[in-house]
């Protein structure tokens, strides 16, 4: 599947009315709260957003036509490495077109440890070091954070959000982009619209409050998706009126379900829990070791492609907008 002429993929017409009516209960009655005084402050999740508007000043003004924000950690030292050592390792065409930035949170860490994020970001002046908790359960707010800020201070086309255990074939996705029919409200990744929700308290994914159907609404997954500037900016000036849910990617899909978006299903995002393998045809690859992202680096120096055939460790589904998103992803 190419971005060029590719089908515009929709939301169901029923699932989109009931989203509709939702998003317009949920103003009326935030409106209502308001009004009578029964909303005092906002949501917890929020706390760092003013603070980034305001008065933070972690990044300076850029400009560039694909940004991506590489969600990490502190001790991640050396996924990092790998990262700048093989697929941000461009050539100078490429790299000129390219904004990379590592993304942290420093607020609970040592002084030992802030000490050495400054000394690497000193050496590769790569990292986004922001005032939030790099914990599992707070990923949420640590992405709208960074949207907030990465709205304000970059001038960018698209956005493509990784993890940094995720590989990525720049120059096939930078050739996607520049010829895709979708200059603005591009949602483009592996959506997933069968996802029951996690209300186990046991599993780390629990989602106490998601209440809006008992499947998540159609999303990207998050080892790697794609969006444009429109949809960022959207994202970063309601920040304080979003809900954050526990999963970073079911957020993103959940605030934008409302819009009209032109929503990508593309096979070649391999950005599931476990990884499908390899093929020559992907341009993103969740679930990387460093070994993988250096072995997956050395051939598609040598050989021209990521790997030599096409071994799919678990078929994939297209995702058909036809049909309830309960039956969205069958797998052939």
């Amino acid at each position: 599947m190419s971005l060029i002429n590719v089908r515009l993929l929709r939301t169901p017409t029923l699932a989109l009315s009931c989203l509709l009516f939702f998003a317009l209960g949920n103003f009326i009655a935030h409106q209502f709260q308001a009004q009578s005084g029964c909303i005092h402050q906002l949501d917890p999740g929020h706390e760092a957003l003013s603070e980034l508007r305001e008065g933070y000043h972690g990044l300076k003004t850029q400009k560039t036509f694909l940004l991506v924000m590489i969600l990490s950690s502190p001790s991640n030292v050396e996924r990092r490495k790998a990262i700048r050592q093989t697929w941000l390792n461009l050539a100078p065409n490429v790299k000129a077109e390219v904004l990379p930035l590592f993304v942290l949170g420093d607020l609970t860490l040592a002084t030992k440890e802030e000490e050495l994020i400054q000394s690497e970001n000193l050496a590769y002046k790569d990292l986004l070091i922001l005032p939030v908790e790099d914990a599992f359960d707070l990923l949420t707010k640590k992405v709208l954070a960074t949207l907030v800020q990465l709205d304000r201070n970059v001038q960018f086309k698209y956005l493509l959000k990784v993890d940094d255990d995720t590989y990525v074939d720049v120059p096939k996705m930078l050739d996607e982009l520049k010829n895709s029919n979708y200059e603005s409200a591009l949602y483009w990744g592996l959506f997933d619209g069968r996802a029951p929700v996690f209300r186990s308290p046991r599993s780390k994914w629990q989602e106490a409050d998601y209440f809006l159907c008992d499947k998540y609404i159609p999303y990207a997954l998050g080892g790697g998706y794609v969006l444009s500037q429109d949809l960022v900016h959207f994202i970063a000036e309601n920040a304080d009126l979003l809900k954050l849910y526990k999963n970073e990617d079911v957020s993103v899909g959940t605030w934008l379900a409302p819009l009209k978006v032109n929503r990508v299903h593309d096979t070649r995002f391999d950005t599931e829990a476990r990884s499908r393998g390899c093929s020559k045809e992907f341009i993103v690859t969740h679930k990387q070791s460093v070994e993988n992202m250096r072995d997956k680096h050395r051939h598609l120096t040598e050989k021209g492609t990521l790997c030599d055939g096409d071994p799919h460790l678990i078929p994939i589904y297209e995702y058909n907008w036809k049909v309830p998103p309960s039956k969205c992803c069958e797998r052939p």
